[in-house]
């Protein structure tokens, strides 16, 4: 990730991975579902796999290290404080 990529600490948002997302995060970084992340980098583009999909660099909520790990938009969910209706 180049400098001018990485977000100020004062600007980055949690996200949570969600369920759904496999065991790899597990495997690979030792994230479970429901692990709290921050985002440190940039949205990134998908390389042509589709419009919507995106990439970017994360690291654990409580973890304040610059060097993170790729994780999809569609694995993460951003925490915004307000209560999220299923109906």
């Amino acid at each position: 990730m180049k400098e001018k990529e990485k977000i100020p600490p004062e600007e980055q948002k949690e996200y949570i991975l969600l369920e759904n997302t496999g065991k790899n995060y597990e495997k690979l970084f030792g994230w479970k579902p429901g692990t709290v992340l921050k985002r440190i980098s940039i949205w990134y583009g998908s390389n042509g796999l589709g419009k919507h999909l995106k990439q970017a660099y994360f690291v654990p909520a409580d973890c304040d290290s610059n060097y993170g790990h790729i994780a999809w938009n569609d694995h993460v969910e951003e925490i915004t404080g307000q209560f999220k209706l299923n109906i």
